[in-house]
Parts: structure tokens; sequence; C-alpha cells
């Protein structure tokens, strides 16, 4: 059976692939990534913003190594600007990397030290590019443009016409991937061959067509515990804090329910977040404490716990003030808000004393308050905490340590909770369905509208709330027509969903789970199923 063929039979019915041609498959790939004539992979990053495409154009060079790649890469990087340097986004992604100016630095890549990963700027690769002759192979894990070829040589900026330099990294062949649900180009690209001419994966029958850039995700493997070493810079002092509440959630004699908070992230005083102008980060951080304190006290078994939420996104001071109002139980003009904040409990203020207490990571007391989440009263009490930005190592264990839904806006972030079925809410950029469905092919399913219908939420108002608690007698037990209207209603009954494990075969429960079944497969990885294509494709050439 032909490799095409192969890659088809996993696209439409992963059962019928038999374990023999599995590791056919794996040899495949490990014997083109070990091979002579792939001595040097060069890899293209990106300077786009955010850390999406960085990211993961890193996790593919880690797992090429983990898929056979035993020699060593050349990594070629868009400098960026001001607020944008991809060399510390790549130092905040590959331990042991120290930027150098606009010099190359050679380092030891951590999982297989015999692989070594020279990264290098953009514009000294121009410089330079007699000393770094072709080579057989390139990838990058992220690059929006259609008209710029990377496996050609990079082409200089010029002055006079003005035209900013031409990426490229000087290969015969360039295989282009995109992150998870990033509907840009995914395509091979030759060298010399017009960038028009690509091979488009996802007009290939054999790959899912579309659905292989809309919706075909990467297999990523679990996150590790980071070390101190990995605090670096303005993060260094971040790190006990860090330690202490990743401890709190590792305990097994006192366990605590974490739920880790980026993506609404924002500059402006209103507390408008990046993501959507409809979303406020203090209304996502109050609709997540006022339902969690109600899953405490009417939910059941491990939602009864105390709770520590981690806003990793940075916010404004005064979108902290904003929170801290709505939870004092007087808020201007939200009576029945209020009633709902006092009834809860969900005041702010001193932990020992009261329901919630929100606190900077540099607090000296932070211990101390996480030993009363951890007390005999802790099920009644959760604990907020300032974080702000932490490096990418970090960001991903303490995720990896939710036990309560955490939260989200990348599609990095999603698609690596996929992979260790942590059930997560969505900051909704529009009204599109962003929760996957499987067979990838088939329509959104009902679980995917549900998920996204709790996750557009966070759009609702305090004042929407208020006016829709006010239609009828406001009660929590049992819950009023008004108060279930509100996003602590709605995210509490999505907590109890999500969780329990007796809800059968259209349960949220089962859908989280086998959408994890299907990321932690390596025959459904995009990268993967993108080799064996490319292999195929390659070996079509020759014969």
């Amino acid at each position: 059976m032909s490799l095409t063929d192969q890659i088809k039979i996993l696209v439409d019915n992963v059962a019928a692939i038999t374990e023999d041609s599995a590791q056919e498959q794996r040899t495949i790939i490990a014997d083109f990534l070990s091979s002579a004539e792939n001595q040097t992979i060069r890899v293209y990053v990106t300077d786009t913003s955010g850390m999406g495409h960085q990211s993961n154009t890193v996790m593919i060079m880690y797992r090429l190594i983990q898929l056979g790649f035993n020699h060593n890469f050349e990594v070629v990087y868009a400098e960026g600007g001001a607020g944008n340097d991809t060399a510390s986004k790549l130092a905040n992604l590959i331990p042991g990397y120290v930027p150098n100016g606009n010099n190359p630095v050679n380092v030891t890549i951590s999982t297989n030290p015999t692989v070594v990963a020279s990264i290098i700027p953009l514009t000294y690769f121009i410089a330079n590019i007699t000393s770094y002759p072709i080579q057989n192979f390139g990838i990058t894990g992220g690059y929006d443009s259609k008209s710029t070829n990377l496996a050609d040589a990079p082409k200089a900026a010029t002055v006079n016409p003005t035209k900013a330099a031409t990426p490229g990294v000087n290969v015969n062949f360039f295989l282009k991937l995109q992150p998870y649900q990033w509907l840009q180009q995914n395509a091979i690209q030759r060298f010399g061959v017009d960038a028009a001419n690509s091979i488009v994966l996802e007009t290939v029958p054999a790959l899912g067509a579309a659905t292989y850039s809309k919706k075909r995700g990467y297999f990523i493997n679990p996150p590790q515990k980071p070390t101190e070493a990995a605090f670096t810079g303005a993060n260094a002092a971040k790190y006990a804090s860090y330690k202490a509440i990743t401890e709190a959630a590792e305990s097994t004699t006192k366990p605590i329910n974490l739920l880790p908070v980026y993506g609404i992230g924002g500059s402006e005083p209103s507390g408008v977040t990046e993501a959507s102008v409809n979303i406020l980060s203090q209304n996502v951080l109050f609709d997540l404490i006022t339902a969690v304190r109600y899953s405490q006290r009417f939910g059941s078994g491990n939602q009864q716990r105390g709770a520590i939420i981690v806003n990793i996104a940075n916010i404004p001071d005064t979108a902290y003030d904003s929170l801290n109002v709505l939870l004092t139980g007087a808020a201007p003009n939200l009576a029945t808000v209020n009633e709902m904040v006092t009834q809860l409990p969900a005041i702010q203020g001193d932990l020992a004393t009261n329901a919630v207490e929100v606190i900077s990571y540099s607090d000296p007391l932070l211990n101390e308050k996480i030993a009363i989440v951890n007390g005999t009263d802790g099920a009644n009490k959760i604990l907020v905490v300032k974080m702000g930005g932490i490096p990418v190592s970090a960001f991903n264990y303490m995720y990896s340590l939710s036990k309560l839904p955490c939260v989200l806006e990348g599609k990095a972030t999603a698609n690596m909770v996929l992979n260790l079925n942590i059930p997560y809410l969505n900051i909704l950029k529009d009204t599109k369905v962003v929760y996957p469905t499987l067979p990838l092919s088939a329509a959104d399913c009902q679980q995917a509208k549900d998920c996204n219908a709790v996750s557009a939420s966070f759009k609702v108002t305090p004042e929407t709330m208020n006016t829709k608690m006010e239609e009828n007698p406001f009660s929590l037990d049992p819950p009023s027509d008004g108060f279930k209207t509100t996003p602590a209603y709605i995210i509490s009954d999505y907590i109890t969903k999500v969780y329990n494990t007796s809800g059968g075969a259209d349960s949220l429960n089962t859908y989280f789970t086998n959408l994890q079944a299907f990321f932690q497969n390596q025959q459904q990885d995009k990268l993967y199923l993108g080799l064996l294509y490319f292999i195929s494709y390659k070996d079509s050439l020759t014969n």
C-alpha cells in the first residue's frame, strides 16, 4: 500500500491501520530525518506578534527529535521590532539560549545532547549566506505569507526602492506548517519554484483537504516541571511563588483546585481585553470567582475544595480595582449582583475572615494564604493571584495541573490542553465555534456548540446580569430563573458536567476524553501526516 493510501486511511478511519503499518510509517519518517542528506535541518521562525507561531515551530523541532532526527538544526529567525523581539521569545522557549546581539548562538537541545541548534538572526544569515550552502530540508511551524518561498535563499532589504528583506532558508525542500486552527496556507515548497506553484496541503484529498488547515492539531508531550533556571530576568522573582502554588496543586494530602487564566490581557484602564472589545478582564475574573464559589457551595466531590485562580495575563491595576468593587457586595447600581455576592458569599478581603482574596505573587503573606486555602475551612476559600507573565515551560506545566476548567485564548494552549484531557474556557473573538468535533470532517457537534456557548458567557456584563436577576425573586438555592442566566451559574454547571464521569456517551466528560485519545494518537498528528505526505511526494520525484 502506498504512503498516500495509508495517509488517506488514517484520515478517514484510524482503526483501519494495523500496528505493522504504523511501525512502517514511523520507520520511514525516522529514516528520512536521520539520513545523511539531513545532516542539517533548517528552521525558520517568523516575527509575528504573540507567541503562537514561535512556540509551534520550537515544538516541532522537539518533535522531530522524538521522531528520529539526531543531527543539527540551523534556526533562522526574523528579528522583529520593539516590543516584539523574536530572540527574547526564543530564549523563553529554548532552555539555555541567551541571545548575543546580531550573532549566531549554538545551543545544545535539552532532550538530546547530541543535537545542537545554531540560532541565527535573519540579517546575519543574509549577510553571510555564502557560509550557509544549500541544505536538503527546512521547516516552520507558522508563517502567514503565501507569496514567499521559504525554500529559496533570502534577499536583503533595499533602500531604493524601499523593500524589506525577503526571508528564506536556502534548502531544496521546505515544509510550511501552521499552528492548530490557524487558517493560513500549509505547503510544500521547492527551491527555485515560484511560491504560487507550491503544493498546498489543504487541497490534498488524502490529507482531508480543508480539515488539514482548519481542524487538525498536533500531538504534544506532557509538559515537564520547570526548574528555577527557567525563571530568568524579570521572571526570576516569581519562581518562589510559582513553586508554592504548583506544589499546593500537586498535593495529594491537601488537594486544592487550580485554575490558571490567560488571554484576558490588555492595557486599557477600562479592562477591555485585546482578544475582544466585548470582554473585560475584571468581568472574566468576577465570573470565575462567583462560579467557583457556587460550585464550592452547591457542587459535590472535588468541587468542594479550596481554589487558587492564577491570572497569568497582564492587566492594569484599574481592572483589579474594578474587580474589587464588584466583590464588595456594595457595587453602585448593581443591587441584585450585590445580593448574589453577599449570599455566595464572594466578598473580597483578608482570606482569614472572607471567602475571596486577591493578592500579588510578591505578597509576603502568599504562603500563609495558600495554607488557609489548604486548611479546615479551605473548601469555602478562593485565592486569586496576580501573577502576570511567566516562562513558557512554567506556563505549560501550570496548565497541566488545572483541576477546574482553565481559561485561554491562544490556539497553541488549546492544542496542548486537548492533549491532556483538560476542559477549558476559550476567550472568544467572534461567534465561530472553536471547540473541535470528531471526525474532523463532521459538522460542529452539540458538545462543541455547548462549550462555545459557555465561553460566550464572558461577554455578559454585570449590568446585564443585574437586570436579568431582577426579573424574578433572586435565589441561589434553588437557583432562580434570572440567576440561571448568569456566568456564575452557567460556568458552575459546566464545571459539574465536564467532571461528571457517569454522564454517558454524549456527555462533556466523554467529549473531552475522546478528544484527548484523538490528539494523543501520533498517527493523527498534523506534523506526522505532513511528513508522510512530504516523503511520498519527494520519493515520487525520483521514481
